[in-house]
């Protein structure tokens, strides 16, 4: 497959392989691709909250960070 990116774009990803960061140009544009992915994704999980909280279905501060610390307890348990 052959990709058209603009020149400024491609310097910089460009200078990104030199400087070490990836090692090649397939690299770097396949983290973009899954940064895209992340993103997407997200986006994705906020519109689903967003569509929750438009119905009603919220949670309090409080019950949210007792959860939060729950799932922390657990994780730092299953660790060790």
């Amino acid at each position: 497959m052959n990709v058209q990116i603009p020149q400024e774009q491609l310097a910089m990803v460009e200078g990104l392989v030199a400087a070490g960061r990836f090692t090649s140009l397939d690299e770097a544009v396949s983290e973009g691709i899954r940064l895209l992915a992340s993103s997407e994704q997200l986006r994705q999980q906020v519109q689903i909250g967003v569509e929750q909280a438009d119905c009603g279905d919220l949670a309090d501060h409080d019950t949210v960070f007792s959860q939060l610390r729950a799932l922390a307890a657990e994780q730092t348990s299953g660790q060790g």
